[in-house]
């Protein structure tokens, strides 16, 4: 009898066509959201709403597509690399994140403009479009978990999850465990070495945070 091979699966969904679409629409936009605005154009603002912050309004579309375009390509990729593997041996984990991915993305791009957002209509603006942001990251996170739980590819026992993000079992001899959903690896914090790891990968972005000051 051959053997059955296991269903074959796609990189890309449906879900990935949202973000271009966002993309399309807002590339054929942004000249009119443009309009008008100072250049260069206040891009990061205090609690306060005052601008501390400023980039050219060449640089705009950088942000607004190249920064989620960015993101959408670790989501692809850490959603597909472990097809095939003992993770995920059939690719269905990785094709649940479909959703998640392009509705991140979405909204995204969406809140890369709050900087045109918050000139036209205040902070209001900042506000709304966090909200579709998370609006779009909650559903995206509910039907992801909805399709591993109608496929009975639930997340892996979460007791020793912090918050549903950090390991910790010191009973736990291993460094390394699976993520909660079984992609992946992440570190068990109970033990020293895992927090050395932590700062040696931390490091490089506290040094770019510090940089500006140290001049």
């Amino acid at each position: 009898m051959p053997p059955i091979e296991p269903p074959r699966t796609r990189w890309f969904s449906r879900w990935d066509l949202l973000p271009l679409g966002v993309a399309v629409v807002l590339l054929l936009l942004l000249p009119t959201l443009l309009k008008g605005l100072p250049d260069p154009l206040p891009s990061h603002f205090d609690r306060h709403g005052h601008a501390n912050g400023w980039t050219p309004l060449r640089g705009l579309p950088y942000l607004v597509f190249g920064i989620p375009a960015f993101a959408w390509g670790l989501l692809l990729v850490s959603g597909n690399a472990f097809t095939g593997t003992e993770q995920d041996p059939d690719g269905r984990k990785g094709a649940a994140m479909a959703p998640l991915r392009g509705l991140v993305t979405a909204g995204m791009e969406l809140l890369m403009l709050a900087p045109v957002a918050i000139l036209r209509v205040g902070m209001v603006g900042l506000w709304l479009l966090l909200a579709v942001f998370f609006l779009f990251l909650a559903v995206g996170v509910g039907l992801m978990l909805w399709d591993l739980k109608r496929n009975g590819l639930g997340p892996i026992d979460t007791r020793h999850y912090r918050w549903g993000l950090f390991y910790v079992n010191p009973d736990d001899p291993a460094l390394w465990v699976p993520k909660p959903l079984g992609l992946g690896w992440t570190l068990n914090f109970a033990h020293g070495a895992s927090w050395l790891i932590m700062g040696l990968l931390l490091l490089p972005l506290l040094l770019l945070a510090l940089l500006p000051r140290l001049r």
